[in-house]
């Protein structure tokens, strides 16, 4: 063992070793209600009551949650290449996403990176800009017919409308008739494999139990939304001389290597995933954004005033973000108090040694951005909602402590697009609306996706 390994006494359990301090068996059954209903909470105890590095008593499996930022940035970045997506989550996803790039594990997601990554160039990202403001506008028009004070649900038509802007600037297709059907057979598909994943036992696709059945519907839903985007592309492409933007979509469909070009499966693995991916993120992130401003209605005030200086009445375009710096502020610590993606998971491929303790060959790493993110030696005072953590003047944040986006060689590739749609779309809003909570502290439920349960109501009034 490494001197800088630290002692602790191996304790065999089934074919496994204890190597790290964590709760025993009998102490995880008193505790799987609570990791159960709240689990980025569940994890966020463990880590206080066991440390940086936590094994969970799981037979034939070594578990353990990571979560000091030095050991994260050695799994996700330093040391990467021993750490691969071999885990159950990605294998439940990906009956979803396919081997698209957000669950494929290392050969396969190497040649699709490099693959997709034109798709995400500068020029390309831009088009988020005028998107943004069109669907969030056509929210807004909707909003104009209500009267002050009324209550609607900011999580639903944060969802429709990041649905909006990923059909419309990745793919170049207006989802607006079909996004109600596709935003609930995403949440659907999402909601079972969570399902799947906390079940000891589950039932092959094929058999009709009925979250199969549900699975399946919601997938058909996801197809046909794809295959309606490749047909309105077809159409497009046969008419000559039309002048547009290229897409991602174009960019997907001209991508080839040694190996070829994406086939039609690929394809789908990948439109599907970025029909996820890139609208599940962004509204779980702007929904609690609002949540924050509601609940802080001097940072609310602040934000209003940084955009009636910068835009007056205008609409903001993709030039304006590096000026509205306190909206991209408010955008970076709402990602850090409500990382969407609460959870990651590797599967270690050699030996390693993390916070001072051996980490077996095939073992589970979890890593919790929701955990790390509230970590005293990542963040002062790591519960309050302050943007001042993210201005220009502030201290850059050490490698580790802050991954929304995760960080390394598999770091989010839509992280610019997701930034600049949320601080077009929130300094939007900001220039005509007021919100505050019409309802007690929302519960976050923590699934793929970190998002309130039942929804999140909130006034809407208009600035006078």
């Amino acid at each position: 063992m490494s001197e800088l390994t630290k002692k602790f006494d191996k304790k065999r359990l089934g074919k496994i070793f204890l190597t790290a301090p964590g709760p025993t068996t009998k102490q995880m059954f008193s505790q799987f209600l609570k990791a159960r209903k709240d689990p980025a909470g569940f994890l966020v105890e463990m880590r206080k009551k066991y440390g940086d590095v936590v094994q969970f008593p799981i037979p034939m499996l070594p578990v353990y949650l990571v979560a000091h930022p030095e050991d994260v940035d050695r799994v996700m970045r330093v040391n990467s290449k021993n750490y691969g997506k071999r885990t159950i989550q990605y294998k439940n996803l990906a009956l979803v996403t396919g081997d698209g790039l957000l669950a494929a594990d290392t050969d396969s997601w190497k040649r699709q990176r490099k693959l997709i990554q034109p798709a995400f160039h500068h020029e390309a990202i831009m088009r988020v800009g005028p998107d943004t403001v069109l669907v969030t506008d056509r929210m807004l028009d909707k909003w104009d017919n209500l009267a002050d004070n009324t209550i609607i649900d900011i999580d639903d038509d944060m969802m429709h409308s990041a649905l909006e802007i990923v059909g419309r600037s990745l793919f170049g297709i207006d989802l607006a008739g079909d996004v109600e059907k596709t935003a609930q057979a995403t949440l659907d598909a999402l909601d079972i494999i969570v399902a799947r994943a906390r079940t000891p036992i589950t039932f092959p696709k094929w058999i009709p139990t009925p979250n199969n059945r549900k699975l399946a519907k919601a997938l058909k839903q996801l197809d046909s939304a794809v295959q309606r985007i490749l047909d309105e592309r077809k159409k497009i492409t046969a008419v000559a001389g039309i002048d547009r933007d290229v897409d991602m979509l174009d960019l997907l469909l001209a991508a080839h290597d040694d190996e070829g070009g994406l086939n039609s499966q690929e394809l789908r693995d990948q439109i599907v995933t970025f029909i996820v991916a890139g609208h599940e993120t962004v509204a779980s992130s702007l929904t609690w954004t609002w949540w924050l401003l509601g609940s802080n209605q001097e940072v609310q005030k602040k934000l209003q005033l940084e955009v009636d200086e910068i835009l007056g009445q205008r609409a903001p375009t993709v030039k304006d973000v590096e000026k509205l710096t306190y909206t991209k502020a408010i955008v970076d610590e709402a990602l850090r108090i409500f990382p969407p993606g609460w959870v990651v998971s590797r599967r270690s491929l050699e030996n390693d040694v993390l916070g001072g303790y051996e980490i077996p060959e095939s073992a589970v790493i979890i890593i919790s951005p929701w955990t790390t993110h509230r970590h005293p030696e990542s963040w002062n005072d790591a519960e309050s909602f302050n943007p001042e953590r993210f201005l220009p003047n502030a201290p850059t944040p050490q490698k580790g402590t802050y991954l929304p986006f995760g960080i390394g060689p598999r770091m989010c590739i839509g992280k610019d697009f997701a930034i600049l749609e949320s601080v077009l779309m929130i300094a939007r809003i900001a220039q005509k609306w007021n919100l505050t909570p019409a309802g007690g502290e929302p519960v976050p439920r923590a699934l793929v996706m970190v998002r309130p349960e039942g929804g999140l109501p909130m006034y809407i009034n208009r600035r006078t």
